[in-house]
């Protein structure tokens, strides 16, 4: 799924390309939609999205306005607009598609296709480097892994995650950001990929990352640096106990 945002003040317009964009590209994720840049801002920093569709001409700030204001610009950008004096200045900010109101399927088509072929080939590189980056540093806390979810792959450092807990038939990835993603790999699937990192399968439905515990107590409960209480099987405790000397 493509991460998508859908920015214009025009509810109308914004109604139509989400329609549009449901019925030609089930593989696109509206993410959320936003009527101003100010609200477009908070967003996208918060989503992350793959892509963009940006109407320039709203009020206060311009879709252009809003593009200078953002950190970065790591998503593709098809811009959305009725005026045409507007299209070299797109340019210059590498629009990978620029499509006229009212929006016409084929523009539409030939934006999105485009924009979609830029983003799979920055995943697959984005993919590539970080099996590089492992292969040279085997075990560093900064490698990060592939962790599939709904809405795709996210890649997260190793050192980032404080625990993993099986549910049924996936796991929720528990990061220090108090953030909580859930992947579509089982417990065992995570226990092959972070076990070389330190983690250690304190009970059959959970696995923790032993940098981030703060406790143990008697009852056989730790308590991790975020607050999070994990227990201790009883047939593991004395494994467990000899495993942190050695920390």
């Amino acid at each position: 799924m493509i991460k998508t945002v859908l920015i214009d003040d025009e509810p109308k317009a914004l109604s139509v390309l989400q329609i549009t964009l449901n019925e030609l590209f089930p593989e696109i994720e509206i993410a959320t939609i936003a009527h101003s840049a100010d609200d477009a801002f908070e967003k996208i920093i918060d989503i992350k999205p793959d892509l963009i569709f940006l109407d320039i001409a709203m009020p206060k700030e311009s879709g252009f306005d809003l593009l200078r204001r953002l950190p970065n610009l790591n998503f593709e950008i098809i811009f959305v607009t009725g005026f045409d004096e507007y299209a070299l200045e797109a340019l210059k900010f590498c629009a990978i598609g620029y499509v006229m109101k009212p929006i016409e399927d084929r523009e539409l088509v030939i934006a999105v296709r485009n924009a979609m072929k830029r983003i799979l080939e920055k995943k697959e590189n984005e993919r590539n480097q970080q099996l590089l980056q492992n292969i040279m540093n085997p075990g560093s806390l900064q490698n990060r892994i592939g962790i599939p979810t709904e809405s795709g792959i996210d890649f997260v450092s190793t050192e980032q995650i404080v625990h993993c807990e099986g549910l049924d038939g996936c796991t929720k990835v528990v990061l220090n950001e108090r953030k909580n993603m859930i992947s579509s790999y089982n417990l065992g699937e995570f226990r092959k990929l972070l076990e070389p990192y330190g983690f250690y399968a304190s009970h059959k439905s959970h696995l923790v990352n032993t940098l981030h515990i703060q406790s143990y107590d008697r009852e056989g409960i730790l308590k991790m640096k975020n607050g999070d209480t994990i227990p201790v099987s009883r047939r593991k405790r004395s494994e467990f106990l000899e495993r942190i000397k050695r920390l």
